[in-house]
């Protein structure tokens, strides 16, 4: 498949929007996408979930009150429901680096929209990471399903790449479509469900066993991945060259963020442009930023 995500010979990463542009316009709307298109970045990453009737939603957070100020989970909504909910103007977006809560005024209201109405805007416009949430019930696949209808009605199997920490989601995508690439993703706190294993461990050691793992990439032989997403702190120049040995692309996460809204620490390098410097020395094949303006003037 001729993917520009999948090409392994690109002179420089693939510059993508975390979220759209989230510097500017509020996280996962229109707006920010259309931001994106007037920047020419090529490039978004989204999260989609389900809605309680089946509707393919680009939302991050499962319960609607840090984004809208109202509770709401969107598996126990109805489409019709969530889609009189608005982005509020003054959104938190969680920590800093420095553990600092961050606040952003945006221009005015938006609301939540439906991967379909991303797709059918932007299809011609920009590429796509569509990443699978860990939904409720987190045992559920419906979610792959439901974007794997969307993509292939919109003939967007050479612009997307589907990722997720969730390598059922991932299977349920392959088995819709075997030609959708797909990539499971990476963290540097995903031991933390292990229970005290990442405490016990320390953060050095834990991402040292992290590391060893991704160069195994143990998730291509379980589903056929094509790509893997990795948390900029686990790249390393060793593991970009096993992952390319195996024919994967890599895509590295998240420089210059706005903010941790899931509480996750941020790294200090996180928002250094020599950690960019780095990422492009070591190859990496795409990289994920909240604000891509700058990052694109960077490469």
């Amino acid at each position: 498949m001729d993917n520009p995500f999948l090409d392994l010979h690109k002179t420089r990463p693939i510059v993508v929007g975390h979220r759209g542009v989230p510097a500017i316009h509020q996280e996962n709307t229109l707006a920010g996408f259309r931001r994106a298109v007037s920047l020419g970045i090529p490039a978004v990453e989204l999260d989609v979930r389900l809605s309680r009737d089946g509707h393919a939603v680009v939302c991050h957070d499962e319960d609607l009150s840090r984004l809208t100020g109202e509770q709401g989970r969107v598996s126990r909504m109805t489409w019709d429901q969530i889609s009189r909910r608005r982005i509020r103007r003054r959104l938190p977006m969680g920590i800093d680096h420095e553990g600092t809560e961050v606040i952003i005024n945006y221009d005015q209201e938006e609301r939540i929209p439906l991967l379909s109405e991303v797709f059918l805007e932007f299809g011609s416009k920009l590429l796509f990471n569509v990443e699978l949430k860990l939904d409720t019930p987190s045992w559920s696949t419906r979610v792959a399903t439901a974007a794997a209808i969307e993509i292939e009605k919109h003939q967007l199997e050479s612009q997307c790449v589907v990722t997720s920490f969730d390598l059922r989601k991932l299977a349920a995508t392959r088995k819709r479509n075997p030609e959708q690439p797909i990539g499971f993703c990476f963290d540097d706190g995903m031991l933390s469900v292990f229970g005290p294993l990442q405490g016990i461990l320390g953060q050095q050691k834990a991402n040292m066993l992290l590391r060893r793992i991704l160069r195994s990439h143990w998730s291509r032989f379980f589903v056929g991945t094509d790509v893997v997403g990795v948390e900029h702190t686990l790249v390393t120049a060793k593991g970009v060259a096993a992952m390319h040995e195996r024919g994967l692309a890599v895509g590295s996460y998240t420089v210059f963020p706005v903010g941790s809204t899931t509480g996750k620490p941020i790294s200090a390098e996180a928002s250094n442009p020599a950690e960019v410097e780095r990422l492009v020395m070591l190859n990496v094949d795409w990289i994920e930023t909240d604000d891509p303006e700058h990052l694109q003037s960077l490469l």
